[in-house]
């Protein structure tokens, strides 16, 4: 964490659900993140990259801003369904345009086929599916009544047959599934959160701010990078500099974790508000 203190960033972006919020559905934004979030968005560009769709997702612009998020707007740029569709301010309409969409791999596998096969395979167990152009999403049956930690065993448990479904499809280079703790989703190889971090990087460069190579000036938080979890592909490494904010992973040298004055290492929101009011950036 030292070398990322003594660094200078020039933007940031920010997984949504076990990060700026705690994990849980209909977990509220935390007082402290917005007032954080509004004040930094003010020095340097910003962005969300999250599973949930556009509208979904810009409906939570009001609860980390209130009022005041008319004054920032234009410093926040959306990474929508795991990467697959990017949505960028436009001072012209006043209003966000879509800057990119991944299509649906059609020409592998019609996506109406597909979405047949998963309502066969999870029949019972989830609560219908939530389509999208980019990703299909399947939540837990049942899902509002459950504790946390039910959530992820049986998110767990459809993983291993989403899995199991696409393999024996011969889909696994096809379509890529990830388990974000809250439900399970698909999603075309070609829209993962690692390209919302290229496109973001892009949108930057377009308008004049200047980045270095590997996108490292761009400071990445996120909860799930294990294999399968929902930010695998975010905090990769590969672009970027990532900090988990949840759950670890030893071997990975690169992925910074947040750990408090006396040591001990903080998740969620409290880790974002640690690390970003301590962080150096330059606009």
């Amino acid at each position: 964490m030292e070398l990322v203190l003594q660094r200078r960033f020039r933007a940031c972006m920010f997984d949504f659900d076990g990060t700026l919020v705690e994990r849980g559905y209909h977990m509220p934004v935390p007082t402290y993140i917005a007032e954080i979030l509004r004040d930094v968005s003010r020095l340097v560009p910003m962005a969300i990259c999250t599973t949930r769709p556009f509208r979904d997702a810009i409906r939570h612009a009001g609860e980390l801003f209130g009022d005041t998020f008319d004054e920032v707007k234009s410093h926040w740029t959306w990474f929508c369904e795991s990467g697959g569709c990017g949505y960028a301010y436009d001072e012209a309409s006043d209003s966000y345009s879509e800057l990119y969409r991944v299509p649906w791999p059609e020409k592998q596998l019609p996506r109406l086929h597909f979405e047949q096969l998963v309502r066969e395979e999870f029949d019972g167990l989830v609560d219908g599916l939530s389509l999208h152009p980019s990703v299909i999403i399947l939540r837990p049956k049942d899902y509002a009544t459950m504790t946390g930690n039910q959530m992820a065993d049986i998110c767990h448990f459809l993983e291993k047959k989403g899995l199991a479904l696409l393999k024996e499809h011969g889909l696994e280079d096809t379509i890529r599934l990830a388990n974000s703790s809250l439900g399970v989703f698909f999603f075309s190889p070609e829209g993962d959160k690692n390209r919302g971090v290229i496109e973001f990087g892009n949108f930057l460069r377009s308008k004049g701010v200047a980045l270095d190579e590997h996108l490292r000036d761009i400071l990445l938080f996120g909860d799930r990078p294990m294999r399968h979890g929902n930010d695998e592909y975010f905090l990769n490494g590969l672009l970027g500099t990532p900090v988990s904010v949840g759950e670890d992973v030893p071997d990975r040298v690169d992925l910074i974790s947040v750990i408090d004055d006396g040591g001990v290492r903080l998740t969620g929101p409290r880790a974002v508000e640690f690390l970003i009011t301590r962080v150096r950036f330059m606009s």
